[in-house]
């Protein structure tokens, strides 16, 4: 094989693997098939690209009974695949949080979170100026969050009607969060106050709890 043929084959293997751990950050634990139809290959593509990415420690996957033959086996990410998505400068950002404690206090830091939240208000507001349902500020905030790497989109939530989730399958701050959890509860206000009092913003999932995405629920509020 020649070397313009190996390169080009590393190449078209990296843009594979990639898509692989888009789907997976994006949809959760699936199997080779489900993720053959959506890249439009062939299953046993897949399987070889998640060996080799098992190999490396990126993926792992569990095994699942479904009737009769061989169990089917679901494929997730592995943390170290996360350093594959944005991180925000993480240990920069936890190395900057870390000494504005012990500088300034937890008092300090605390008002300096809230002034940042102030200015993310301001600007998502803009954003969201003239999308007039609940439905289009929700299609509007994922938008502005995926363009800061949070990979976000916006559904109805199937078990409420009227409800919508707000799903961000990756956190571009996580490490920085781990460290000042000020962070996650400023991003819950923040919500709030751009979609408008009329309605509830809940958390339901939370990556720093042990969840794969940070999920919102977001419904008119109820008629006392």
């Amino acid at each position: 094989m020649s070397k313009a043929s190996s390169q080009s084959g590393s190449r078209g293997a990296g843009r594979s693997r990639a898509a692989i751990r888009t789907i997976l950050k994006n949809s959760g634990p699936a199997d080779a098939s489900t993720m053959a139809e959506e890249l439009g290959v062939a299953p046993m593509a897949v399987r070889q690209h998640l060996y080799a990415m098992q190999e490396e420690g990126l993926v792992s996957f569990e095994e699942k009974a479904e009737g009769r033959g061989r169990p089917t086996k679901y494929w997730a990410l592995t943390d170290a695949a996360n350093t594959y998505f944005p991180d925000a400068h993480g240990d920069l950002a936890v190395s900057l949080l870390t000494e504005m404690r012990e500088v300034f206090g937890e008092d300090g830091l605390e008002r300096l979170l809230a002034a940042r939240t102030e200015d993310q208000k301001k600007t998502y507001k803009k954003r969201l100026k003239g999308a007039e349902t609940l439905e289009a500020k929700l299609g509007a905030l994922a938008e502005i969050r995926s363009e800061e790497g949070y990979m976000a989109t916006s559904m109805p939530a199937p078990d409420e009607e009227g409800a919508y989730l707000l799903v961000e399958n990756h956190c571009p701050v996580c490490s920085a969060a781990a460290t000042c959890q000020g962070l996650c509860k400023y991003e819950l206000e923040l919500f709030q106050s751009v979609v408008g009092r009329g309605v509830d913003v809940t958390r339901e999932e939370h990556i720093l709890s042990g969840a794969r995405r940070c999920a919102y629920r977001i419904c008119p509020k109820r008629k006392k």
